[in-house]
């Protein structure tokens, strides 16, 4: 998904790239933040390109690491006072909803 400025296209002014697409650019660049991130997010099992999760340390604490950008939903006209679609996108809010009524931690830290 693009949150930029979804189909736009590049203008033609620089020769020296072939890829106009911003879509085509932002998955290569999500692509590419993924194989070098320190915590992969192309683990088996994990949805791709999915940031957030939970990270347990023993039975007292828990950290929930939310992604703000990848997942929130899409840019709206900056004219209003309140952002009313919110920044972690529903998605990512259900899940973290769920998550932290799951975790018996002592303490959960949202980082």
């Amino acid at each position: 998904r693009n949150n930029w400025y979804p189909g736009e296209v590049i203008a033609d002014s620089d020769a020296r790239y072939t890829e106009k697409s911003v879509d085509v650019l932002a998955a290569r660049a999500r692509r590419a933040f993924s194989e070098y991130f320190p915590i992969s997010t192309l683990r088996p099992g994990a949805k791709e390109g999915r940031v957030h999760r939970v990270v347990r340390h023993g039975p007292l604490l828990d950290v929930f690491v939310l992604d703000m950008r990848t997942f929130r939903n899409a840019n709206s006209p900056d004219d209003q006072t309140v952002d009313p679609q919110g920044i972690l996108g529903a998605e990512q809010l259900e899940w973290l909803k769920r998550e932290l009524s799951r975790s018996r931690a002592v303490w959960k830290v949202i980082a």
